[in-house]
């Protein structure tokens, strides 16, 4: 009998507690904080976390590089206020600034394809005889590059197939003028460098 009462004695075990609720202002602090050390992208389709691939590619020191050379064209007006187009038939519109050119996005090599697909700046310089100008954009995950025609810089987010940089700090209508002029004539060379760094 005192047996039983010994242990009916015994304190009772103690209840855990319950662990802290998640809540959704946690979570977007947590996001917040992933997206400052790049570890997270957001972007129209949804949320892009690196995988091992996407790390290596995220992290790399390696420099990417293609050039393009292109001609001017007697309709070119680079006017356009958004994008900044390269193309290699002789079509213009308002963003274009050369034609002919012997590249486009799915001639770029595959590593260069791949980096335009990290969290890295392009920097594309624009050489036409004396003058240059020079256009710094960023790559994204959702960058396709597979254009067999176009090699276009846009200063939104809008991309399509021909999209190598979003973000740009300048559009057609804000190169040079006299870089411009000189396209106008379909004698004229454009040389484009493209490169992506650290």
């Amino acid at each position: 009998m005192e047996e039983k009462i010994k242990k009916f004695e015994e304190p009772p075990e103690m209840v855990p507690e319950p662990s802290p609720t998640i809540t959704p202002e946690m979570v977007r602090t947590v996001f917040r904080m992933l997206e400052a050390k790049g570890m997270v992208q957001y972007f129209e389709g949804g949320i892009y976390i690196p995988t091992e691939k996407g790390w290596k590619l995220l992290m790399s020191t390696k420099t990417y590089k293609e050039e393009v050379i292109a001609f001017g064209h007697p309709k070119i007006t680079a006017s356009d206020n958004l994008s900044i187009k390269i193309a290699k038939d002789e079509e213009v519109d308002e963003s274009t600034i050369g034609v002919k050119a012997n590249k486009a996005c799915i001639d770029f090599s595959k590593e260069f394809r791949n980096a335009l697909k990290s969290n890295k700046i392009i920097n594309i310089t624009l050489e036409v005889e004396d003058v240059s100008d020079s256009i710094t954009a960023y790559c994204s995950p959702i960058l396709e590059a597979s254009s067999n025609n176009k090699i276009t810089v846009r200063k939104d987010d809008n991309v399509d197939s021909s999209t190598i940089g979003i973000m740009s700090d300048k559009s057609a209508r804000e190169l040079k003028k006299d870089l411009i002029e000189k396209l106008k004539n379909p004698k004229t060379k454009i040389r484009v460098v493209l490169e992506i760094r650290s």
